[in-house]
């Protein structure tokens, strides 16, 4: 009994395998496929230094992408998402560029495959020496 139960699996192994692997191979095209992407709009929150000051606009929000599973992504609560920027170690005129940083529960996220993103990633202002009031 046991030696047929072996000569079974045995048997054509080179096509088990690969039936194993194309298994696998629709299963991540099926999964990655499925993936939806959610567009949200959030505050940012802007330092800026205290020497210069900014001439160009300063955005109060910016558009985070939610990128997971349909049926996940629009579970999430934006609120829980916090956005922003640090642009207080500015030290010359002209544009600066900072990264912008989101601050929320990567746990949470990643246990939902989930990935959250800015768009754009960073933002540029244009600085100038703050006049003194004499």
């Amino acid at each position: 009994m046991k030696n047929n139960t072996l000569q079974v699996i045995l048997d054509h192994w080179q096509v088990k395998i690969v039936c194993l692997l194309m298994a696998f191979c629709v299963y991540f095209l099926v999964s990655f496929s499925s993936t939806e992407n959610r567009m949200v709009e959030i505050p940012l929150s802007v330092n800026l230094p205290t020497d210069y000051v900014a001439e160009s606009l300063v955005p109060s929000s910016i558009t985070v992408k939610i990128t997971g599973s349909e049926n996940i992504i629009y579970l999430i609560d934006p609120a829980l998402i916090t956005a922003s920027v640090d642009f207080s170690g500015v030290n010359t005129t002209g544009i600066s560029r900072e990264a912008v940083i989101l601050d929320y529960d990567e746990k949470v996220f990643r246990k939902g495959n989930v990935s959250v993103f800015t768009v754009p990633s960073d933002i540029r202002i244009s600085f100038k020496v703050k006049e003194s009031n004499e």
